[in-house]
C-alpha cells in the first residue's frame, strides 16, 4: 500500500475531524518516528505487530504471533 493510499483510508475513517492535509501530515510524520526507531539501536518495537531491526543496509521485520496467526488463518481453506 502506498503512503497516498493510507493517508486517504485515515482520512476517510476520521471524517469531519481531520483535513485531508493534517492527515498526510500525521502519516508522514508517523513514517519519519517510524524510521528513527528502526534506526535506533533498539530498533523499532510495535506490540502486537512485530519487530524491526536495521542489520547493515538491510532492515529484518520479525511479526508478532498474533499477526503470524491472523495471516495464518486468512490462509487456510475452509473444509467443507
Amino acid at each position: 500500500m502506498k503512503k497516498k493510499v493510507l493517508a486517504q483510508k485515515i482520512f476517510e475513517k476520521s471524517k469531519p475531524k481531520f483535513s485531508k492535509k493534517k492527515v498526510y501530515h500525521m502519516v508522514n510524520f508517523l513514517i519519519e518516528e517510524m524510521s528513527k526507531g528502526i534506526n535506533s539501536e533498539e530498533g523499532l518495537k510495535i506490540y502486537g505487530f512485530g519487530n524491526f531491526k536495521k542489520k547493515g543496509k538491510r532492515i529484518s521485520f520479525r511479526p508478532s504471533k498474533k499477526i503470524l496467526n491472523k495471516l495464518n488463518s486468512k490462509n487456510k481453506i475452509s473444509k467443507i
